[in-house]
């Protein structure tokens, strides 16, 4: 082939190949969806319902029906009237409002008969003018947030409680959203800062009243003691949550459940 025509067919194929690079490189980067966990999910019929909340982030409601079928939210804080055997989220946003209700009372699936170990109430409303509309239905914490819960301490290490007829079994209530923990020691009640990480849960120094009982100090101590300004391994199957610091272990049972 004479030179002539080689020159030029060399560099359209040349031109080609930059063109086809720069079109690569100046291609935008597809943007990578935020990652978001669902920490408790409940539901409920007639008409169907489904309400969704990512802690820290969203709440988000649906249903089959007209007026409301996907509502969402930015996560408000949570409103705990006693302890967490009943808590309040009060949600709004330009064009709705929610109130929901995640009562510890065991629940039964209307359709299926599952049991749940929440009772969930919805009161959904477009403007303050407007009446409420009631939604009800079963609920349970998911993941790592099925910490979130009220814990009866049954052993520490291999160890079984063994508490006076007088006295409660000491407890421990995990509130991921509100970042803390309290509780009672079999003598005296505590509370601290406590949160997640890595999965685990990570404690401040436990406050504690300062009562004086012969009879369960030295359970109170280990178990505090254990609690207080560490990071937490725990697992959970069914009712039963196992936690560790490293040298000692607690064994827990989901209060409301039997032995």
């Amino acid at each position: 082939m004479p030179a002539r025509i080689i020159i030029p067919v060399a560099l359209m194929i040349i031109a080609m190949g930059c063109g086809g690079i720069r079109d690569i490189a100046e291609e935008p980067a597809k943007e990578i969806e935020p990652l978001t966990v669902t920490g408790f999910r409940a539901t409920g019929h007639e008409p169907f319902w489904e309400l969704e909340i990512e802690f820290d982030n969203l709440l988000k409601f649906s249903s089959l029906t007209d007026r409301y079928p996907e509502l969402t939210f930015h996560m408000p804080d949570p409103d705990m009237p006693g302890n967490l055997s009943l808590v309040k989220y009060s949600a709004k946003t330009y064009n709705a409002e929610a109130e929901v209700a995640i009562s510890r009372e065991e629940c039964k699936d209307t359709m299926k008969g599952d049991l749940f170990p929440y009772t969930v109430t919805i009161s959904v409303r477009r403007n303050h003018f407007d009446q409420y509309t009631v939604f009800r239905g079963c609920g349970r914490y998911l993941g790592t947030y099925r910490l979130n819960d009220i814990w009866i301490l049954k052993k520490i290490d291999s160890d079984p409680i063994d508490i006076p007829d007088s006295r409660k079994y000491p407890r421990l209530e995990v509130d991921l959203s509100g970042k803390t923990i309290t509780g009672y020691g079999g003598c005296n009640k505590f509370h601290g800062r406590a949160e997640l990480v890595n999965n685990n849960l990570v404690t401040g120094n436990i406050i504690s009243t300062r009562m004086a009982c012969i009879d369960t100090q030295e359970i109170e101590n280990r178990f505090l003691e254990t609690l207080s300004g560490k990071t937490l391994e725990f697992s959970i199957i069914e009712d039963t949550m196992k936690m560790t610091d490293g040298e000692t272990e607690l064994i827990f049972r989901r209060a409301g459940q039997q032995n």
